[in-house]
């Protein structure tokens, strides 16, 4: 049996400055082959505002209908760029959540503001390694699982490992837990499958700017400790990045997943739906 947490499921990203080239092309050609690879100079940082909206469709026993509302600026330095790797650190800068009805008991989310991560990914952007500052003990690894699949589930995509044009798509796959996607108690697990198509490079005020979709599908884990939970969802995103500057631009999206959770031969199995919109925008960045 799953149980719903107290506290909030938001979501962490991280994003990387990245080197391209921009597609030169006659009309009606075929534009040249860009590379994306995460880089940028050590000590460049971009500051971030996210917003997200969640709407919860609960049973009545587990709380019913309620919206969650989630706030947070976020500062992003580049620690050190190599040909294998990019590290980049994080810190929280302001942390704000809402709650309509309002629970009887909500935790203290200041602790939030401050906190700090590090993660390590290669050129293309899969992270191989998360580090929490404080984080020690039997703490670290569930809150390293945690803000991995945070920056997943609401974080700019990964880029392609090779070079890409207009048009071309890449897909990362993988298993993330459901305590993670929707602050369920439990060992059930979803397969989550993200799609990134580059759509066009474009002239705006930020200069070149790539535009990318990404379209993510959940399902179920069809194995192991979740055989009675059915899982399905998805969710939209369209992004920019800015080729001169190496900075993500803004990102908006929406979201919408539900949950079966058969509790036994003949009764009827609990269902759990959520839907979400979400926004993130470059306040500014100096890398």
């Amino acid at each position: 049996m799953f149980l719903i947490r107290a506290y909030p499921v938001f979501a962490l990203f991280v994003v990387f400055p990245g080197i391209t080239l921009v597609p030169t092309a006659a009309p009606g050609q075929t534009p040249d082959p860009i590379v994306l690879r995460l880089g940028g100079d050590p000590g460049g940082t971009a500051r971030y505002r996210h917003a997200k909206q969640l709407s919860l469709h609960l049973p009545e026993e587990l709380g019913g209908e309620a919206t969650t509302r989630t706030m947070f600026r976020l500062d992003q330095t580049v620690e050190a760029s190599a040909h294998d790797s990019v590290v980049v650190s994080s810190e929280i800068r302001e942390f704000r959540f809402e709650v309509d009805p309002a629970p009887d008991q909500l935790p203290d989310l200041g602790r939030l503001e401050g906190m700090r991560f590090r993660s390590t990914a290669t050129p293309s952007g899969r992270i191989y390694r998360i580090e929490v500052d404080g984080a020690s003990g039997p703490v670290a690894a569930p809150l390293r699982d945690q803000v991995e699949t945070w920056l997943r589930e609401l974080g700019f995509p990964a880029l392609p490992v090779g070079p890409t044009r207009p048009g071309d798509s890449w897909v990362d796959t993988t298993r993330v837990p459901l305590s993670a996607l929707l602050g369920l108690q439990g060992t059930a697990e979803a397969v989550e499958v993200r799609t990134t198509t580059l759509r066009a490079v474009d002239e705006t005020p930020h200069g070149p700017t790539a535009l990318l979709d990404v379209r993510t599908e959940w399902t179920s884990g069809g194995e192991g400790p979740s055989p009675d939970v059915i899982v399905r969802g998805s969710s939209r995103q369209s992004v920019r990045f800015a080729l001169e500057s190496g900075w993500f631009v803004d990102s908006s999206g929406t979201s919408f997943i539900r949950v079966e959770i058969s509790s036994g031969a003949g009764a009827e199995p609990l269902r759990i739906e959520a839907q979400g919109s979400y926004e993130t925008m470059l306040l500014d960045g100096d890398g």
